[in-house]
């Protein structure tokens, strides 16, 4: 399955179609509730239900305003274990990043608070870099490169980009990006895939100017967070809460680990740094990895099996 390159349609019901099999056999254990809830009723031990709160059968897709997905087993437990104990942010992050990097082949790697909160990271720290005098002088960017060319033209989400300080270049071809390129240029920005991307890294190489690449609803096909890493983007993001059923606030940014490390600076938990609103917890970081980790382990043509396994047509009836 290959992804939608519009931005707009990034966290498209397609996407989300795709794992509906898996997602189904993992909730499958709440799906009386959610049937009953359906009839109106709704169980009495329901944190929602407790709260006057609606719980939802979802037909439209893994959407944050939906809640995302649904995390699985080995991520909600992976959580509980993390919550647990008090550890260093930071020292966690280091050898999370390494862990990422065993997983996809990227140099490096980071958890975020979601996809837009790494877009946020990635242009401060082409912005800044991991010099604290020009962390702390964002989004005021005199004085630094504070161009994002943006293959493709605006999209909902670059607000993430724009709240570091950068100044976006809207282009629309190829030959608009070279020709945008310039001494102020900071990143480049595209959501396209396949060999367009190819084409834009290369120019970007050319040009020696970072490019990130948003595939936010990336996964499934799993495969797409080693691919990136083996095209030579220099950074790339897709959520944690999505495909990759995670935690819904949580997100994966991969690539170089010099940009990393300055996106590291420019994030939670350093005071002064622009991303610091954007937390992460020691959980999320943790159910992010097992997620991740879960993916990877899973016997994908087993499971492509099971998703078109036809079975026969069976009526449930649900009693008053």
């Amino acid at each position: 399955m290959t992804a939608l390159s519009s931005a707009s349609d990034r966290r498209s019901f397609m996407k989300w179609a795709a794992a509906l099999p898996l997602l189904g056999q993992i909730a499958a254990q709440d799906l009386l509730g959610k049937l009953q809830g359906a009839v109106g009723k709704t169980p009495a031990e329901n944190v929602y239900h407790r709260l006057g709160v609606r719980t939802l059968i979802n037909c439209r897709g893994t959407w944050t305003y939906l809640s995302g997905s649904l995390e699985l087993p080995e991520v909600r437990t992976a959580q509980l274990e993390a919550a647990k104990h008090f550890v260093d942010i930071m020292e966690l992050q280091q050898a999370v990043g390494k862990r990422l990097a065993e997983l996809t082949g990227a140099e490096s790697g980071m958890v975020t608070s979601g996809a837009a909160a790494a877009m946020a990271s990635a242009t401060a720290a082409c912005l800044a870099g991991n010099e604290p005098t020009k962390i702390w002088q964002l989004p005021d960017t005199t004085g630094l490169k504070h161009a994002v060319v943006m293959v493709g033209g605006r999209s909902a989400f670059d607000s993430a980009i724009r709240l570091a300080g950068a100044e976006l270049v809207l282009v629309y071809s190829r030959e608009e990006l070279k020709n945008a390129l310039s001494a102020n240029t900071a990143m480049i920005y595209t959501t396209d895939l396949g060999e367009d991307l190819a084409k834009e890294i290369a120019i970007a190489k050319y040009a020696k100017v970072p490019l990130l690449l948003d595939d936010a609803a990336g996964i499934p096909p799993i495969e797409n967070i080693k691919l990136y890493a083996k095209m030579g983007a220099d950074l790339y993001t897709c959520s944690g809460g999505k495909g990759l059923m995670g935690p819904q606030c949580s997100g994966l940014l991969l690539g170089r680990i010099d940009l990393v490390q300055a996106a590291l600076a420019n994030t939670n938990p350093w005071e002064g740094a622009i991303c610091r609103p954007m937390k992460v917890g020691k959980e999320e970081i943790i159910g992010c990895l097992a997620a991740l980790e879960t993916w990877l382990k899973m016997d994908i043509n087993a499971l492509n099996r099971e998703w078109n396994y036809k079975s026969p047509k069976r009526a449930i009836v649900i009693q008053h």
